[in-house]
């Protein structure tokens, strides 16, 4: 299962969100969290990964190994980018991007893409053009304005033109200040604004580490999202998983899986 957070507009708290889902999916499914601003992503800074050698700019780039660029925080395995200005410097090669993909899908059950705020052709979400599926649905990352409203609406509008699934819009830093009875078929969750949220950047530690209110809705929303939208998806992919080690199983070791299957009934 590959699933991005996105909009075109930025500072919607879309990394906060992409983050803090993907850390709590993480104790119940294996999970991987890709950063792909490659220019202005600040994953490294809410993991405490800013000083490693090895990031997405170096694999683009040529310069690193899949096995050198995840790196693992609790349960949750995470690929960061280059937050010095060394980012100006990298070539990006998104067909090395495919490649990364499908290594991953092999090793984790969720994906988990933090997309840039952009529609150039470094972003991965727009910029790769190939018949694999880089991401199965998206999320849209919105905040309580009017201009961010309608910047989500604009970014729904980019991910169905992309042929993309959409899964809806979450509504961030939450006040009341915006009228959303009209976007609210597309609206899948809600969450209030929390000046704690700021003391994951301070800590290097997801916000959901911290009891705020922030964090019993983040819970809430992410879990619902599994359940809704992933758990079927989960149960196909891990059952095509099984189908394809078992056909890769001798015939030796089938019959010994077929013993052992009898002896259980």
């Amino acid at each position: 299962m590959k699933i991005g957070f996105y909009n075109i507009q930025g500072g919607t708290g879309k990394t906060t969100i992409a983050a803090n889902f993907a850390y709590i999916l993480s104790h119940s499914a294996k999970t991987i969290l890709i950063d792909c601003d490659i220019y202005g992503g600040t994953t490294a800074l809410l993991f405490g990964l800013e000083d490693k050698e090895h990031n997405l700019n170096t694999y683009l780039s040529g310069d690193s190994a899949i096995e050198d660029i995840i790196y693992q925080y609790d349960d949750l395995a995470i690929i960061h980018t280059d937050v010095s200005s060394r980012v100006f410097g990298y070539k990006v090669d998104l067909y090395r991007f495919e490649d990364l993909i499908k290594t991953l899908e092999e090793e984790y059950d969720v994906i988990v893409y933090d997309f840039p705020p952009n529609i150039t052709e470094d972003n991965p979400l727009v910029g790769y053009v190939g018949e694999f599926e880089l991401v199965n649905k998206v999320v849209i990352v919105g905040e309580d304005s009017i201009p961010s409203i309608v910047n989500s609406l604009k970014s729904m509008e980019l991910i169905r033109d992309l042929g993309i699934g959409l899964t809806g819009i979450i509504i961030n830093k939450y006040k009341g200040l915006t009228d959303i009875s009209e976007i609210i078929d597309d609206v899948i969750g809600i969450l209030p604004y929390d000046q704690n949220v700021e003391r994951q950047w301070v800590e290097s530690t997801p916000i959901v580490k911290i009891k705020t209110k922030f964090t019993k809705e983040m819970t809430k929303l992410t879990n619902e999202l599994a359940s809704v939208y992933l758990e079927k998806d989960l149960a196909s992919l891990r059952a095509l998983k099984l189908a394809k080690a078992i056909s890769e199983l001798t015939e030796e070791e089938k019959l010994e899986k077929e013993l052992e299957f009898k002896d259980l009934e």
